[in-house]
């Protein structure tokens, strides 16, 4: 199972992608767009509606397949830089969609005030 969670404005949402899924994805994605920079913020962006129109419906193939793309982008990127191992947080730092970082999932903790 690879998850990308997405954090904008106190909101968060977990993209859970199962691993028959993911493989298919990759089989079927083009080499050229493997680490697109301009494919990673059309699926950033994706996600991001998601998360703007969460009325507790479940993530469709859309968003599933956005969520293989972010996981895939950088967990496979070739420029170290650009590299996070397992699932990744996608963090909108202003909440604006203007913002954006992504890191490791283990190395940051969203805290819920419930």
């Amino acid at each position: 199972m690879r998850t990308i969670t997405y954090f904008r404005g106190g909101t968060v949402a977990d993209f859970a992608v199962g691993d028959a899924q993911y493989d298919d994805f990759v089989e079927r994605m083009p080499g050229d767009l493997r680490h697109s920079e301009t494919q990673l913020g059309k699926a950033r962006r994706a996600l991001e509606h998601f998360v703007l129109h969460l009325d507790g419906r479940e993530a469709g193939p859309l968003e599933l397949s956005a969520a293989s793309y972010v996981w895939h982008f950088f967990n496979t990127n070739p420029d170290a830089s650009r590299r996070i191992d397992g699932n990744v947080i996608i963090v909108d730092l202003a909440g604006d969609g203007e913002t954006i970082e992504y890191a490791s999932a283990a190395d940051i903790q969203i805290s819920s005030d419930e």
